[in-house]
């Protein structure tokens, strides 16, 4: 069995992992273990886990885990990576790996959040909220990026997180980013989620093939 920590940016990071990674990893030879990163108390005030990400966190965060796992991964969002600007996801990650240069690490950075992700069967809201305006809401979203999820906009306003929550309101519900995280993603699948999403599949298939590797 393979041990792979994936260093996680928050709560809805991890459950994520947990309710829906993990289990596809494990049938693979995989024990994938999210771990929510450790802010300092100094940069976001009073301790607790998640956010407030830098290179400077990552590379303590990272070191701590690298003896210990077989392999270390990240699983960060690009839309509020503290010290970077005008910086692609891409680049990021090479920032990322530079700091340590060691096989054993796996940087990915989502482009642009998590959120992302839950945009990939937009006919899923329409059954979800039994009105078929919701699908198209949701499409209109899409097409406003160039018709990729992954192109889902990076600011404050037009963030996917935002995006989310502005769609849910229209329909008169709170969106719980935590519990939908991977709910949604539970009901219209995992491998939708990888075809609608070319680059977080290319994460997904380099983590498979540590198995071939091994």
């Amino acid at each position: 069995m393979i041990r792979v920590a994936i260093s996680v940016e928050g709560q809805t990071e991890d459950e994520f992992c947990k309710q829906i990674l993990a289990p596809c990893f494990l049938a693979k030879g995989i024990q994938l273990i999210p771990i929510i990163v450790t802010t300092k108390r100094e940069k976001c005030g009073v301790k607790h886990k998640g956010g407030c990400l830098n290179l400077d966190r990552v590379k303590s965060e990272v070191a701590k885990l690298l003896p210990s796992f077989d392999y270390v991964t990240t699983f960060y969002d690009l839309y509020g990576f503290d010290g970077v600007k005008d910086i692609t996801a891409d680049e990021l990650e090479q920032k990322m790996f530079d700091l340590f240069n060691n096989r054993k690490f796996i940087p990915y950075i989502q482009k642009y959040e998590f959120e992302t992700l839950l945009f990939s069967e937009p006919s899923y809201y329409e059954e979800y909220f039994d009105n078929v305006q919701a699908k198209i809401d949701m499409e209109n979203i899409i097409n406003s990026c160039g018709g990729n999820i992954e192109d889902i906009n990076n600011s404050k306003e037009t963030a996917p997180s935002k995006r989310m929550i502005n769609f849910f309101d229209d329909y008169d519900e709170a969106f719980d980013k935590v519990f939908y995280g991977y709910s949604i993603i539970e009901d219209i699948g995992l491998d939708r989620v990888i075809e609608q999403c070319p680059r977080f599949s290319q994460w997904i298939e380099r983590i498979e093939s540590l198995v071939r590797i091994k």
